[in-house]
């Protein structure tokens, strides 16, 4: 601590204070200038000038120390350790992992053949390493295809962990093929009893013949993803016909007032162009009301009258936009509609359950008050959303009216409804999220391989379920950890490749 601490001057003046006075250290008279302008003694100064001083220099001196040269000493044990994490930490083939090595590792080669004898062994110790995982936790799962060169890839993601507990290449997508995928998972352990899944016939016919008392939810991701694919298409041709009308309109004043028989005809397709305009900001003014109207079936609590929702309140949601959206001429609607009020059974088993559960807190608090708990919590998640700042206010504004009503209610009990609350909100599963981000992560590999075996998608599924996750709800742990709760501080010691080498 220096003496410009013991001084009345604010913070940035006692900066700008030690700013100048190392600046000028070199000109003769600053020290005096420094003293006399903030009104410090000059030992105050030459000790705030010092301190500055070596401050600066310990920083770059730091920074001077990060870059240093390190060397490692490669052997054996280094070299697969380093050719295995190239193979599965990005989208690398065979080739490129060549080419890398040397560039790595100068002086170091490796033929086409070693890289590929150790990425075989590297296969097996993980596909051993997963036949050997205790799957028993898992109980909710979401389940997805995807397709490499045109076979399919079936794949199952814990919704609690987050953990990959099936990913099979199959030659097909049928009832049968997810059976035997979900029939090694269940000699694991893996006993589900919520699945969340999309529209595909293969996948529910499977669930039903490993899992039969499952609860088969519908994904509200892809009822979404197709929503707003139309609601794009429709959004685009009301600015089109936009477009044509301002067209017409610039047409039409350019015509002279004397020509009459063209300005009769370009009023006419001024007033044709108007009227399509007219009918596509309708029809996408229709379809955006009943998108909206989706969403807020999703909700498990009205914004507006602070009820809990329940799977019937959903399905009449959902039958009330269906119906909405089938009365909109425009292409697509018709088939949406149809598939949407299909899903809405699946759709409301997430908010059903979800009720059940908070109805059952009726016996240790008033309904009101949880119904007010769940309102809070949607508040929160409304303040977070890109809205006008006049909408974010007023939640803001009635959060802070629920929060007060809710502790005049229970009063140091009000926590810990909340925290209940949210450990319910947290386990509704009503999405595939974590199906959706896997398939994101093995989507770049599909593509540079070119067609994958399922020995790889084995050493996949290895890295997948022991890497440190850098962001999400399980920032900073691996999903194998959250499953068995064993800490995993290097993925490669699992699969048999342990650090080696000396650092000098």
């Amino acid at each position: 601590m220096t003496g410009l601490h013991r001084t009345p001057l604010t913070t940035s003046q006692k900066a700008q204070c030690a700013a100048m006075a190392l600046a000028g250290q070199e000109v003769h008279g600053t020290i005096s200038e420094v003293s006399r302008e903030f009104g410090l003694s000059r030992p105050t100064v030459y000790e705030a000038r010092n301190t500055a001083g070596e401050m600066l220099r310990e920083h770059f001196e730091k920074a001077e120390s990060a870059y240093r040269v390190v060397r490692v000493e490669v052997d054996d044990a280094q070299l697969e350790r380093a050719v295995v994490a190239l193979r599965v930490e990005g989208p690398n083939a065979i080739r490129p992992i060549e080419e890398l090595l040397p560039i790595l590792y100068p002086g170091v080669r490796v033929s086409y053949g070693k890289i590929q004898s150790i990425l075989v062994q590297a296969e097996e110790q993980a596909k051993a390493f997963n036949g050997k995982a205790d799957l028993s936790p898992i109980r909710n799962s979401a389940l997805d295809e995807m397709f490499s060169q045109g076979d399919p890839v079936l794949a199952g993601v814990d919704l609690a962990s987050g953990y990959l507990f099936g990913l099979q290449l199959r030659e097909g997508r049928s009832g049968e093929d997810w059976a035997e995928v979900l029939g090694q998972a269940k000699a694991q352990g893996v006993d589900l009893s919520v699945v969340v899944k999309d529209a595909a016939k293969g996948i529910a016919a499977g669930v039903h013949a490993v899992f039969p008392e499952a609860e088969q939810r519908d994904d509200c991701f892809h009822v979404l993803y197709k929503l707003n694919k139309v609601r794009r298409q429709l959004e685009q041709r009301a600015y089109a016909a936009i477009g044509r009308e301002e067209e017409a309109q610039e047409a039409l004043g350019k015509i002279r007032a004397k020509d009459q028989k063209r300005r009769r005809g370009q009023k006419q397709k001024m007033a044709r162009a108007r009227r399509e305009c007219q009918q596509a900001m309708a029809r996408f003014d229709a379809f955006e009301a009943a998108l909206a109207q989706v969403q807020e079936a999703l909700e498990y609590v009205d914004l507006n009258t602070a009820e809990l929702r329940g799977g019937e309140d959903v399905q009449k949601l959902m039958a009330q936009a269906a119906q909405a959206i089938a009365c909109i001429d425009a292409p697509g609607c018709q088939k949406l509609a149809a598939y949407l009020a299909n899903r809405a059974p699946g759709l409301s088993l997430a908010t059903a359950a979800l009720n059940t559960q908070l109805q059952a807190l009726a016996t240790a608090y008033p309904e009101s008050a949880v119904a007010l708990a769940c309102l809070i919590w949607r508040l929160v998640s409304e303040c977070k959303k890109r809205s006008a700042y006049w909408q974010r206010n007023q939640n803001k504004r009635l959060l802070t009216g629920a929060y007060a009503r809710l502790q005049s209610l229970l009063g140091s009990r009000a926590d810990k409804l909340l925290d209940t609350v949210k450990g319910l909100l947290e386990k509704r599963y009503r999405a595939s999220s974590a199906i959706e981000g896997f398939n994101a992560a093995l989507r770049p590999y599909l593509y540079v391989h070119k067609g994958v075996t399922q020995n790889f998608l084995e050493l996949f599924r290895a890295h997948y379920n022991l890497r440190t996750r850098r962001w999400g709800r399980h920032k900073g742990t691996s999903a194998h950890e959250c499953l068995t709760g064993l800490p995993v501080s290097d993925w490669l010691t699992f699969l048999g490749y342990p650090p080696s080498g000396t650092i000098h």
